[in-house]
């Protein structure tokens, strides 16, 4: 098997006896057949084509594309169009070029050039770079040679140079210097040359250069991992002096710490858990007997939206207003198109009457579109998508293309509906349900209070709650017991707080230590009862 640089030889011969005979040939036509160009003369322009198609798909040396069997087939079936003047040289050139750069790109990246870097980050990026297939081949190849470079000797004028050598060599032994002179440079940099001594000899004793250079490239990975160990090892020695300090700086300041901390969690701020009046009595309601309007309260607190929550200080006051409340504010955005207009048979019960909310509108365009059910929703679809959808996206600025979830009327091709209404809306009930998994982080907060009967009584008494309420589906029971949830989930979490900063022993039955405390300045020790 040929070294890459007698295949640079080997093409450079092949090349220039091309040369050669095409220069040959438009001579002899000039000659002989009185033509400007071979192009003019069909005798002349086959002998030409044949020529130059023997190069490649005919060649007696292993050259870049020999094995390429998809180029050839195509440069076969190129070269044949030729002879009838269906595709001119210079598209064959170009297309010999482009391979040509595919297969410098497979050569790069086989070779391993990554693994002669100075660095390991320095080879990443060169892997990167060989991987990019965006980046010119050209560019990629100055890249390379950028990566090797040392400033000390020109990269190009020495392969060169190497290649005249190897030309001119009369003997193995004079290959073997040549090796040595381009790879190891003793003339340029005799010092790095004295500890490569190993390697020089192995050239100088026959081995082949390959493995030599395979031999440099195992050591230098060994060398490599120890220097990655002792770097891994120093930069723990210096993690673990930073957590020293900054254990010592955090002893210091725990005592003044756990103080500020207290005193925050018990401060509360005037007027923090002041209640705005109910809004159908305006008394002030207490801190525990009040609900808000659940969907004031979801488009304002879970979908963003500027509206203010009517309060019910009473069952009472709630029973009297709520459902005004909802038909002017909350009112059916299909308008007077809603279903129960038009419909005297319509079932308010079941599924059919839940709440639903555009998805579209409330979270990508910032409309608070309200429809009485999922069906109302569906008969008013077109007019709600022209008359607020696409204003909306123009204004917005949203381009959204939903004509594939549009089913188009067979007869009137300007009408249309959802193919799955279900895609384009979002259920009160879903909405309440993401709400009861916050009541759910009851569990998780009650696991952080440090003494073990406030914390399993959290656990148990959430359970307990969760379980006992797991039936109930009116939408207005659930959010009050959302709120209610909510309103011990802040409790616990102060409470919580609180509790940390007091050090307690674990119990005998969490697995902590048994027997009875002794000692003395504080110190805990203990001694178990022999009794």
């Amino acid at each position: 098997m040929l070294e890459p640089w007698d295949e640079v030889v080997t093409l450079k011969k092949e090349r220039q006896l091309c040369a050669e005979d095409v220069q040959a040939i438009k001579a002899s036509c000039i000659k002989d057949h009185g033509k400007k160009h071979p192009l003019e003369c069909p005798d002349c322009w086959t002998r030409l084509l044949n020529r130059v198609r023997d190069r490649y798909l005919n060649s007696a040396s292993k050259e870049w594309f020999s094995g390429r069997r998809q180029f050839l087939l195509e440069l076969d079936t190129m070269f044949s169009k030729a002879h009838s003047l269906e595709v001119d040289l210079k598209t064959i050139e170009q297309r010999i070029l482009d391979e040509k750069k595919e297969w410098y790109r497979d050569k790069a990246k086989s070779l391993g050039f990554q693994s002669a870097t100075k660095s390991p980050s320095e080879a990443r990026v060169l892997q990167q770079k060989i991987n990019d297939r965006s980046i010119p081949a050209y560019q990629l190849a100055s890249e390379l040679r950028g990566a090797f470079s040392d400033s000390v000797v020109q990269n190009e004028e020495a392969f060169n140079g190497f290649i005249e050598r190897l030309r001119h060599a009369k003997s193995p032994q004079a290959r073997m210097e040549a090796y040595i002179d381009i790879f190891f440079q003793p003339n340029h940099d005799p010092t790095n040359a004295a500890k490569s001594q190993k390697y020089i000899k192995l050239v100088r004793d026959g081995i082949p250069i390959t493995d030599a250079m395979n031999s440099m490239a195992r050591d230098r990975d060994a060398a490599k991992g120890d220097y990655a160990q002792k770097q891994a090892l120093h930069k723990e020695l210096e993690e673990l002096k930073r957590a020293k300090a900054a254990h010592e700086l955090d002893k210091a300041k725990r005592d003044k710490a756990r103080q500020d901390k207290t005193r925050a969690a018990a401060a509360i701020p005037k007027g923090q858990h002041e209640s705005p009046p109910c809004s159908v009595c305006s008394k002030t309601p207490g801190g525990q007997d009040f609900t808000i309007c659940p969907l004031c309260q979801i488009l304002g607190d879970y979908y963003g939206f500027k509206v203010e929550s009517i309060l019910f200080c009473s069952q009472a006051c709630e029973d009297e207003c709520f459902e005004s409340h909802v038909t002017e504010t909350h009112e059916c955005a299909s308008g007077q198109g809603c279903v129960r207009l038009h419909d005297e048979d319509v079932e308010m019960g079941g599924d059919g009457s839940i709440l639903v909310f555009c998805r579209e509108c409330v979270e990508t365009l910032g409309v608070s579109s309200t429809f009485c059910s999922a069906r109302c929703f569906g008969e008013n679809f077109q007019r709600h998508r022209v008359s607020v959808h696409l204003p909306e996206r123009k204004n917005t600025q949203h381009e959204i293309n939903d004509e594939n979830r549009l089913e188009f009327d067979r007869d009137d091709k300007t009408r249309y509906r959802a193919k799955k209404i279900e895609e384009h809306l979002i259920t009160f009930n879903d909405v309440i349900t993401e709400w009861q998994r916050k009541y759910r982080q009851l569990l998780r907060q009650g696991e952080q209070f440090q003494a073990y009967n406030f914390r399993e009584y959290a656990k148990r008494r959430t359970r307990d709650a969760f379980r006992e309420n797991m039936s109930v589906q009116d939408p207005r029971e659930i959010q009050k017991l959302v709120q209610k949830g909510l309103k011990e989930l802040q409790m616990m979490k102060r409470q919580t707080v609180i509790s940390q900063f007091y050090q307690l022993d674990r119990l005998v039955v969490e697995g902590g230590i048994s027997g009875k405390q002794s000692g003395k300045s504080g110190d805990i020790a203990r001694q178990k009862d022999t009794g």
